[in-house]
């Protein structure tokens, strides 16, 4: 069913309306806390893919006269290699797979979207032929889509390799498997796949991805709310019950907008750490053992302890809460 004489589906303006809700109310929490990096990430997300939405349910169009035919396609698949170039850049900054480095910032625009935008007009050029000239588009995108599944597959065990039952594992496994559909649009281009299945396998992955979203932040600000109340249970003031001190802290966090994590990470990189300590006490303010620490970072325990001992002395503290209290409560300046 066609949407007011347009090309576009009903689904299709569906998933549409649900993104740009979400986008709204993703756009204003930002707002909110302008330093989560992980939201300015979704909120590209949401709208590579609003966008892309909007582009494939109204181009092509063989019965609107403007834009050109050709400038119609350009749009419409133009759209979807965005979204879908976007993925690599999306794993590679929320969820730390250095690995995608290179593909996010030179594999994706030297055989994704340069390929595209030469061959594409080029071949429409020579013989006039739209459908050999997106064909044509496809070849190296759609090989080099299937080296990005491999490589984000590859990334994600390498990060994990040592602990898969860590749940980060399975979340960044559920998000790949969500985006699997993205990495193939080329081989929709390519096979001219109907408007409706496209969307529902693209809108339905994204769908879980937002899920998986949600429930990490739910469960991160449960971390940081249980890392208040080990807080409080150390600070051993009389004047203020638990509840009141917890309420306190949270007040002084997230002043100008700054939530618990963002304060952290503020107060982190000011006092002079090297990067590995930093690295060391992220992991010990989620409850990290010396030896899991080693084993992640790929070094010994006993270097594990050398560089927290020196995190004690260049911060005045001789303990793990005392540390904790220091990077999470106190304002600089």
């Amino acid at each position: 069913m066609r949407v007011g004489g347009t090309d576009m589906h009903v689904v299709t303006l569906v998933f549409i309306i649900l993104e740009l809700i979400m986008f709204v109310y993703q756009f204003f929490y930002y707002l909110s806390h302008p330093r989560d990096k992980r939201r300015l990430y979704y909120l590209g997300l949401l709208l590579f893919l609003i966008s892309k939405n909007i582009a494939s349910g109204f181009f092509p169009d063989p019965n609107l006269s403007t834009p050109p035919i050709v400038v119609q396609y350009a749009i419409a698949y133009g759209m979807g290699f965005l979204m879908g170039a976007y993925f690599p850049f999306y794993f590679y900054k929320a969820f730390e797979l250095n690995r995608l480095r290179w593909h996010a910032l030179y594999g994706v625009p030297l055989f994704i979207l340069l390929p595209f935008a030469v061959i594409f007009p080029l071949k429409f050029v020579y013989d006039g032929d739209i459908d050999h000239a997106i064909n044509y588009g496809m070849v190296i995108p759609a090989a080099y889509a299937l080296v990005l599944l491999y490589t984000i597959q590859q990334s994600i065990q390498d990060k994990y390799k040592k602990d898969i039952q860590d749940r980060r594992f399975f979340e960044v496994t559920a998000v790949y498997l969500a985006v699997v559909p993205w990495a193939s649009l080329p081989f929709f281009a390519f096979f001219r796949i109907h408007q409706v299945p496209e969307a529902l396998l693209t809108n339905v992955g994204f769908i879980v991805i937002t899920v998986l979203f949600i429930r990490r932040s739910i469960r991160e600000s449960r971390e940081e709310y249980e890392q208040l109340l080990k807080l409080a249970s150390a600070d051993g003031s009389d004047s203020l019950s638990k509840l009141d001190l917890i309420e306190q802290m949270i007040q002084q966090l997230e002043a100008n907008g700054i939530s618990p994590t963002q304060r952290f990470e503020i107060n982190l990189s000011t006092v002079g750490l090297t990067s590995r300590e930093k690295e060391i006490v992220r992991l010990v303010r989620f409850g990290k053992a010396y030896k899991d620490i080693a084993n992640e970072l790929y070094i010994s325990e006993r270097t594990v302890s050398k560089h927290i001992q020196n995190v004690y002395e260049k911060l005045g503290v001789s303990n793990r809460v005392e540390l904790l209290n220091r990077l999470q409560i106190w304002e600089n300046g």
